[in-house]
């Protein structure tokens, strides 16, 4: 049952990609398109040991390698996470399996959000962050305060945010 909700989940993401793609190519700009993809997530399940810098448990290990499925498909051009050993690992399956070095990036910078768009136009990018930073990052990029931050106990959402020439034209939350 899990794998058919599974895969349910993963059609329903290329769907809207693809929903996406033709509302980007439908709208008139002015000058050549530049689409640029950025795909948010909160770090896998971490193993609960008390330090501040947990690893990924069994959980987490599976998470982080159903986000690599998923993502397969992508031609990912970069890949930034904080420095902590969970969000490493989350991306890590990524990163082995597409020769994709992680980038560390400071949560903290609030010109962050601003920057990458503007650095990174043209690309697809994964960021791996946590439940208070990565709602926030979402926000920043769409530029309203549309998302919380996630509980303790949830780990499975992801954000694809697509810009045309940087300007915002799609934010798509799944649970994944």
């Amino acid at each position: 049952m899990k794998n058919i909700i599974f895969l349910l989940i993963i059609n329903f993401c290329f769907a809207s990609l693809v929903h996406s793609q033709n509302n980007v190519n439908s709208k008139d700009f002015s000058k050549e398109k530049t689409i640029t993809k950025i795909i948010l997530v909160r770090h896998a399940e971490k193993e609960k040991d008390g330090t501040k810098n947990p690893a990924l448990s069994i959980e987490g290990e599976e998470r982080a390698k159903k986000l690599a499925f998923m993502l397969n498909d992508f031609s990912i051009d970069r890949l930034y996470a904080t420095p902590y050993l969970r969000t490493q690992k989350t991306l890590g399956v990524i990163s082995d399996e597409k020769k994709i070095e992680i980038t560390n990036y400071d949560a903290r910078d609030v010109e962050f959000a601003k920057n990458i768009v503007k650095k990174e136009q043209g690309k697809i990018i994964v960021i791996a962050g946590h439940s208070n930073t990565i709602p926030a990052l979402v926000n920043q990029f769409i530029g309203s305060y549309k998302y919380k931050e996630l509980s303790e106990e949830e780990y499975g959402k992801l954000w694809i945010i697509t810009f045309v020439n940087n300007e915002l034209v799609d934010c798509s939350l799944f649970n994944y």
